[in-house]
């Protein structure tokens, strides 16, 4: 048998710790303001056509520096805004280090190109280097951690970022630091697509030339040379036009056509 090491004239009220009295010329904590709202979780809107656009000289250098060498490989872009459009205009390219996993550009080859495009009266484009793009050349397009705080060191008020591999992947987000730190990712991207007015007025040329047009609106009328649609409004042209090609159609008969899908939005 083990005896109790505890004396007869102790008792465990006696060995718990006394509440510790309040000293009398502490302060209280001011409250830092009485809350008028609920405290729900937070929550964001964003703007309708919220969009990146790369001109056609911007995606390709963007894929051409990418696709040019198997280590990563980072650029900086010019980037112009037009409403909720952020539009890329062109990259630069400066002295860097990269890697299968890493890229690094050299602070001193940063400030060598803005202090040239200032000398060379540039101003507004220098101040427009707000795009960061990197590649991740075999792998996925992500967000590394080491991609995050590349992002936070190069957001000044804001900074589009992208980060493409193969297969012409890519991902872009939008990073601002003012009013508050904020981060969109997952934002659509756009190339532009350029249009030579020379070549579509000689495309038209040739068409006027070798295309001769069996049914339709006279040939002097403004709708020349376009074919009907669906969506005409004219019901009588189709009605003559399938009279004529397949004859399933007499005089005093009609058909009633399915309802037809409405065309797809244009991403422009």
């Amino acid at each position: 048998m083990f005896k109790s090491l505890q004396k007869p004239d102790e008792s465990p009220k006696q060995n718990a710790e006394k509440p510790v009295e309040p000293k009398l010329d502490e302060k209280p904590h001011w409250p830092l303001g009485v809350s008028l709202s609920k405290s729900d979780k937070l929550s964001c809107f964003l703007p309708d056509g919220l969009k990146v656009v790369l001109t056609q000289e911007a995606f390709e250098q963007l894929f051409g520096y990418a696709y040019a060498t198997r280590s990563e490989i980072s650029c900086l872009g010019v980037v112009r805004r037009e409403g909720n459009s952020f539009i890329i205009e062109r990259f630069h390219l400066v002295k860097q280090e990269g890697g299968s996993a890493h890229t690094e550009m050299e602070p001193s080859a940063i400030a060598e190109m803005v202090e040239q495009l200032l000398g060379q009266g540039k101003t507004d484009e220098a101040r427009s280097i707000k795009c960061w793009a990197h590649s991740h050349p075999g792998m996925g397009v992500f967000w590394s951690k080491t991609d995050d705080n590349t992002c936070v060191l190069l957001a000044s008020d804001y900074l589009v970022s992208l980060v493409v591999s193969d297969d012409y992947a890519i991902r872009c987000r939008i990073d601002t630091r003012q009013p508050i730190p904020f981060t969109v990712d997952q934002v659509p991207v756009f190339c532009e697509v350029r249009t030579d007015q020379v070549k579509l007025e000689q495309y038209a040329k040739e068409v006027a030339e070798k295309v001769t047009v069996s049914f339709g609106p006279p040939a002097n009328s403004a709708e020349a040379g376009r074919r009907p649609s669906l969506f005409d409004d004219d019901e009588s042209l189709w009605s003559d036009y399938f009279r004529q090609t397949h004859g399933f159609l007499d005089d005093d008969e009609t058909v009633e056509l399915e309802p037809v899908r409405d065309e797809p939005p244009i991403p422009f």
